[in-house]
């Protein structure tokens, strides 16, 4: 993966210099307003981004930051990355107390140096200095200031001091200047508060600046966005831009394509080893798709995921025939492998670049960008559109998951030009957890199990990280994630079906002693035992933000209980339906000759839902949270 650049994300920005001299760090001045829900306030924030050329820019940033309690001394750590492209040209940094007063300066001996170390990157040169947040207990100020020098202006880097949730802005700037002969623009996100001035200087340079003041804190609310789907945000880009001698023009994702696909260009050769093994393989083979689903798995069986986060090498990909030697790549590398093995069977293939993660930031469409962290595969069929996954091993063919489904990527075609595509969307009836299940209850309140349950669609993902685990570890997964007390897991087992819309059964046999309450000659049986709803989510006043479910699921249950002999019901709940505008929920009851059966599906529907429907919601999960843990009870001998 290489980090998303070409954008800047601020907080505030302003008309004119904010001077860290003379200024009061005093927390007694900071208005309650901005105290209110923050952990951290940004006292004052200048940016100045000098573009000197399409190679060469600087950066210098001063700002000051208010650590007001504990839960906020994550953004008292300074983290300055830097690598081929970008330079850290000097550092200083300063503490002050509670009242303002100066503790300490940071010495060159206290800013360390240290590698970018993430686990699994062969190469990387992407390098950190980093000063550890001071031995004070909150609340304290640190004053930092810092210059950067970028080469080659393909894009800039996310600000490190982006803001967070719960954090307040008391003043921020942010200017950029430019040579009138560089074009550069910009696009404005959420900002309605934020003032805004652009305006050509009489040295022949252009200028942008944007302010925003008092910005109060957002707080954590459940199912609500990203911060930085709230906070103010002004993206840049270069019109023309080079990064390591590669010209480029981003005024269109047409352009932006053809740019990325001068990478890859004559770096597609494959031995004639692997070429002759690629022919043997779907020599006999009618259908495209079968060929491509044969070509992923031997691709799988020959490499592994490796980071490469190196210079240029951060945005091209390895040469193929390097990846077919060495059995190791990156995104970049292994997805463009994978293109190149399915050109010698005659597939065409067209290379991704997409913003991965489960939670994520749309594409900006009408501001073309680097605007991705990763890189997947596009196979199109002629009833159908595949797409590859190519970092991982065990991955079923077409599967993309929670990581990059259901989002616009740009997919470099046929003509070597940029296109806006978009990843599969997996909808709600096929998100699915079905289970069956045949339980015994004797007198104690102990139960003896059957349990089968299939997970399909996203909620594969339950289950499929468990799976290539030891016999060992998958019990003890299977132990943490079922987590009822007096559990004996007898038997287990599991059947992954790999298919584009994979599914995995899941086969338990388990004994749980006491699972039943008993008194007297009643047993007081809960009959969801594997599937409750956990918690309601908690009671805000006045919420902000919208309501997001970005995925929508089906769970249904069939739980059918052998009561003991001589026991008859005196209680039963009464059946529900429920249907809202979040999904649906129905529980169904029924007793005969012994047999309790309990049915149960739910249904969440994906959607954004206004901030005043979060009373209804809850309403919504307060019902199901009561039902599930509803018990029927049984009396003996009437």
């Amino acid at each position: 993966m290489y980090k998303s650049i070409l954008s800047i994300f601020i907080f505030i920005i302003s008309f004119y210099s904010v001077s860290s001299q003379n200024l009061n760090y005093s927390v007694l001045i900071i208005p309650d307003s901005l105290k209110k829900d923050a952990n951290v306030v940004i006292r004052y924030i200048e940016e100045d981004l000098n573009i000197l050329n399409k190679n060469k820019a600087t950066l210098n940033v001063r700002k000051a930051i208010t650590i007001l309690k504990k839960s906020g001394e994550e953004h008292a750590k300074v983290l300055i990355s830097y690598n081929s492209f970008k330079e850290v040209n000097s550092i200083t940094c300063k503490i002050y107390d509670k009242f303002g007063k100066f503790v300490k300066k940071i010495g060159k001996k206290d800013i360390f140096d240290i590698a970018a170390f993430d686990g699994y990157s062969l190469y990387n040169d992407i390098r950190y200095k980093y000063i550890k947040k001071p031995a004070l207990n909150p609340p304290y100020t640190i004053e930092l200031e810092y210059e950067l020098t970028y080469k080659g202006l393909y894009s800039l880097p996310d600000r490190d001091a982006f803001p967070d949730f719960n954090v307040s802005v008391e003043h921020a700037i942010f200017e950029i200047n430019a040579p009138s002969d560089v074009k550069f623009f910009t696009k404005e996100i959420n900002c309605e508060n934020v003032k805004s001035l652009k305006f050509e200087n009489e040295n022949s340079t252009y200028s942008e600046r944007y302010e925003i003041k008092s910005f109060k804190a957002i707080k954590k609310e459940p199912f609500n966005n990203q911060i930085k789907d709230y906070f103010p945000i002004v993206l840049i880009r270069l019109s023309d831009f080079d990064l390591g001698g590669y010209y480029g023009n981003s005024d269109t994702w047409e352009n932006l394509g053809k740019w990325e696909n001068q990478l890859l260009q004559g770096r597609d050769i494959i031995p004639d080893e692997t070429r002759n093994k690629i022919l043997g393989l779907v020599r006999n083979v009618e259908s495209d798709l079968e060929k491509a689903k044969l070509i992923y798995k031997y691709m799988q069986s020959k490499t592994r995921y490796v980071s490469i986060q190196k210079g240029i090498g951060g945005m091209q990909p390895f040469l193929a025939e390097t990846v077919d030697e060495t059995g190791y790549g990156d995104c970049k590398a292994l997805s463009y492998y994978t293109m190149s093995l399915l050109k010698i069977a005659g597939i065409k293939s067209y290379y991704s670049s997409v913003y991965a993660g489960r939670n994520y930031s749309p594409l900006i469409k009408d501001f073309p960008s680097h605007q991705s962290n990763h890189v997947i595969l596009c196979v199109p069929f002629e009833k159908d559109t595949i797409w590859l996954e190519c970092t991982s091993q065990t991955a079923p063919f077409g599967y993309i998951g929670t990581f990059t489904d259901d989002r616009d990527v740009l997919i470099i075609d046929s003509d070597g030009k940029g296109k806006i595509a978009h990843t599969t969307v997996y909808p709600e009836e096929v998100n699915t957890q079905f289970r069956y299940a045949e339980i015994d209850l004797d007198e104690t309140g102990s139960i003896s199990s059957k349990i089968k349950t299939v997970y399909a669609g996203l909620q594969y993902e339950n289950v499929w990280r468990i799976l290539d685990l030891s016999e060992e570890e998958k019990e003890k997964k299977l132990n943490e994630r079922i987590a009822l007390p007096n559990m004996k897991i007898k038997k287990f087992s599991f059947v992954n079906n790999k298919n584009i819309i994979p599914s995995v059964a899941e086969n338990l046999k388990i004994d749980v002693k006491n699972y039943a309450s008993v008194s007297s000659n009643r047993i007081f049986l809960i009959p969801n035992i594997l599937n409750r709803k956990g918690n309601i989510p908690r009671k805000i006043k006045d919420r902000k933000t919208d309501i997001v479910f970005r995925r929508g699921f089906t769970d249904a249950d069939t739980i059918i209980y052998n009561i003991p002999e001589g026991f008859n019901l005196e209680y039963l709940p009464e059946n529900i339906k429920e249907s809202n505008k979040f999904g649906s929920y129905e529980v169904s009851y029924h007793f005969e000759n012994s047999k309790l059966t309990y049915i149960r599906k739910r249904i969440i529907h994906k959607g954004t839902f206004p901030p005043e429907k979060y009373e209804d919601l809850r309403s919504f999960y307060k019902l199901m949270y009561n039902a599930d843990k509803k018990a029927i009870v049984f009396v003996k001998g009437i």
